[in-house]
C-alpha cells in the first residue's frame, strides 16, 4: 500500500473510531438511564421490609435460610415487602426488581424473588431459568395455598414470609443441580450491541489493526471491555417462571 493510501485508510480509522467512541463506548461506559425500572428498589441482603411487616426475630430466620440455601447450593433467594407497586403490576414489578438486582449467580440463573404487597393483597415468586425445573409453578402454588396464604389472610405475615422461604429454600437444597459445563443456564437473550454498532466495531477494529500493525489491539480490548455489570446479587437472570396471586 502506497504513502496516500495509508493516508486515506489512517484518516477513515480515526473518524470511524471517533464515531465508535461516541456511539459505542461512550454509552456503555456511562448507559443512559433505563426507564423500565424507575421507581424499582434496590434489594438488601436477602430481606428488604419496606412496611415493617416482620418482627425482628422473623427477619433474621428469614433472612438466615435465605443465607444458608446461597451457602449449600449458591441459588440466591431474597424477600421483599413493599405496601404498593403502583404504577406497575405486581407482576412486572417483580420481574423489575429481579432483573435490576441481578438475582442469583451469573451464568447459572439460579435466584429467587419472593414479593409480598400488603395494599394489593398480593403475592409474586420470580424464578429464574435455572430454578424452573425446581420451583415449578404447580409447587409454588401449592406452598401457598397450603402454608401461605391462611396467614398472609389474617395479617400473620412472620409466618407467611417463613414459610415461603422454608418450603422454597428446602424444595432447593433437596432437588437442585447447578450447571455442570460452566455454560449459563438460559441461551443468551441480547446482545448489548446492535447489529449496526456490530459493522462499526468490527470496521475499526480491522482498519487500525492495519494501520497499527496490531499495536493497537490490546488497548481496544481494553477500552470495549470497560463498563460491565454492577454490584449486588450474583447477576443472573429471570426466565420469567414461578407464580403468584391474591390473599
Amino acid at each position: 500500500m502506497n504513502r496516500t493510501g495509508r493516508v486515506l485508510l489512517g484518516s477513515a480509522a480515526i473518524v470511524i473510531a471517533a464515531l465508535l467512541i461516541f456511539l459505542v463506548i461512550v454509552p456503555a461506559i456511562f448507559p443512559p438511564k433505563d426507564t423500565r425500572f424507575e421507581g424499582i428498589p434496590t434489594l438488601e441482603y436477602y430481606v428488604t421490609d419496606n412496611v415493617n411487616a416482620l418482627s425482628l426475630d422473623s427477619y433474621y430466620s428469614v433472612d438466615d435460610i435465605c443465607y444458608f440455601v446461597d451457602d449449600n447450593t449458591s441459588c440466591e433467594m431474597a424477600v421483599l415487602i413493599v405496601n404498593s407497586t403502583q404504577p406497575r403490576e405486581a407482576n412486572e414489578f417483580a420481574l423489575r426488581t429481579f432483573q435490576l438486582n441481578e438475582l442469583g449467580k451469573a451464568g447459572k440463573d439460579n435466584g429467587v424473588l419472593i414479593l409480598i404487597v400488603t395494599e394489593t393483597k398480593e403475592w409474586k415468586v420470580e424464578v429464574g431459568y435455572g430454578l424452573e425445573g425446581v420451583l415449578t409453578p404447580t409447587f409454588v402454588n401449592r406452598v401457598a395455598q397450603d402454608q401461605v396464604v391462611p396467614y398472609l389472610e389474617v395479617e400473620d405475615y412472620d409466618s407467611a414470609v417463613y414459610n415461603m422461604a422454608l418450603y422454597l429454600g428446602a424444595e432447593i437444597i433437596d432437588k437442585y443441580e447447578a450447571p455442570q459445563s460452566g455454560d449459563p443456564a438460559y441461551p443468551i437473550g441480547g446482545i448489548p450491541l446492535t447489529w449496526w454498532q456490530w459493522v462499526i466495531a468490527i470496521i475499526v477494529v480491522v482498519a487500525v489493526l492495519i494501520v497499527t500493525r496490531g499495536r493497537a489491539l490490546f488497548l481496544l480490548f481494553l477500552l470495549l471491555s470497560r463498563g460491565g455489570g454492577r454490584g449486588g446479587f450474583g447477576g443472573g437472570r429471570s426466565g420469567g417462571g414461578g407464580a403468584g396471586g391474591r390473599y
